[in-house]
């Protein structure tokens, strides 16, 4: 396992405590070890998950102007278009998904 397939979901716990505990970000902070779960388990549907939460991190830091988490959602983002990253949690393809009722 590299250190991308660590570092996201372990960035995530560290979010989802200092969401939960200093921001009170609750369905935030409740989401993110949600979302370390799936990229740790390699969920097909991990990568999306995660892109989705992370732009809504990013939206709330701009319109918050809660810098440090717009600064994060987005390092977090450059970080899953890395080529780790990708192997690790390939992008979703139609019909390539387990379970996937919309082909």
């Amino acid at each position: 396992m590299g250190p991308v397939v660590r570092l996201l979901p372990a960035a995530l716990l560290v979010y989802a405590v200092l969401a939960l505990g200093l921001a009170r970000w609750w369905v935030s902070g409740l989401a993110a070890p949600v979302i370390a779960f799936l990229l740790w388990r390699r969920h097909p549907r991990a990568r999306f998950a995660a892109y989705v939460f992370l732009s809504v991190v990013a939206l709330r830091g701009v319109l918050t102007r809660h810098w440090l988490a717009f600064t994060f959602a987005a390092l977090a983002v450059a970080l899953m278009q890395t080529a780790a990253a990708r192997r690790t949690w390939p992008p979703l393809r139609a019909g390539r998904t387990r379970g996937d009722r919309f082909c």
